[in-house]
Parts: C-alpha cells; structure tokens; sequence
C-alpha cells in the first residue's frame, strides 16, 4: 500500500475517534491492509502533523475557508500541552503533562518561535536555548500568553 493511501487512512481512523495510542493505530492499520513498523508510524504522524493529546491523538485544527497555515498548530499544542514556562539565564523550562513534551517540541521545530536557538525535549520537560537572558524571559512570555488566549470560536 502507498504512503499517500496509509496517511488517508491514518486521519480517517483518528477522526473516528478512540485511537490512544500507537500501537491501536498499528493494529487498526493492520486491520485495514496496512502493515507498518513503529518508526514509520512515528514518521507518519510526524509527517501528518497529528498530537497526541489526553484523550488520543488529535488533527490539526485548520479553518477550512483558510489554506492550511502552520502557524495554527503551535497555538494549538502550547494550549493543549503548556503547563509553564520558566526563563533560568538564556534558557527556559517548559513543564508538560507526563509524555507531552515531545508533541509541543515537534510543534516548536515545526513552527520556530522567534529567540529559540534549539530545543530538546524529555518526556514532560522540554529546555529551549535563546541567546541571552532578556530573549529568554520574553520567550518565556510569549508562551505562557499564547498558552492563555482564548480560542476562536467557529462561526
């Protein structure tokens, strides 16, 4: 089966709802003619822009009357994923939920935010380089307002 078949696939079972993690996804892929490792899995959603959020893994949320834009995914996580921000010289610490920093880092490589030089991600910890300590302390900030603007509310 072809990639593009096997990425179709993958959003339709997860707009059905009820997949919690890889291996369900797996095993509903296998269910449907699709077999496929973890790492090209792991790619797929990479690839696809899916998170995994507290109930399963999640889409992207793109406004239909818009082109798919990436600067509405980075919102998306911090608000689903961000529980704080801490600027400590030129670095700053954000804490996640067990087993959500990796999602929010994919989204921060996907969507640089202005100031960060690189991050690395743990499991619930995620540390972000800026140069100096003044670009830290207003990264800090700019995720920690954008973890509480209200969402938009479809019309």
């Amino acid at each position: 089966m072809s990639k593009a078949l096997r990425h179709q696939k993958i959003v339709e079972l997860v707009r059905a709802g009820g997949i919690a993690n890889q291996e369900q996804l797996r095993d509903r892929l296998r269910e449907h003619g699709h077999e496929v490792n973890q790492s090209t899995l792991s790619r797929d959603l990479r690839e696809l822009g899916l998170v995994k959020g507290a109930r399963g893994y999640l889409l992207p949320t793109v406004d239909a009357a818009a082109p798919p834009a990436p600067t509405r995914r980075l919102p998306t996580a911090i608000a689903a994923f961000l529980q704080s921000a801490i600027p400590a010289q030129n670095l700053v610490v954000l804490k996640t939920a067990p087993g959500h920093a990796g999602a929010l880092a994919v989204a921060l490589d996907r969507e640089p935010v202005t100031g960060i030089l690189a991050s690395l991600a743990g499991d619930d910890t995620i540390l972000v380089i800026t140069p100096d300590p003044a670009t830290a302390a207003a990264v800090a900030a700019a995720l920690l307002a954008m973890a509480r603007t209200p969402k938009e509310t479809p019309r």
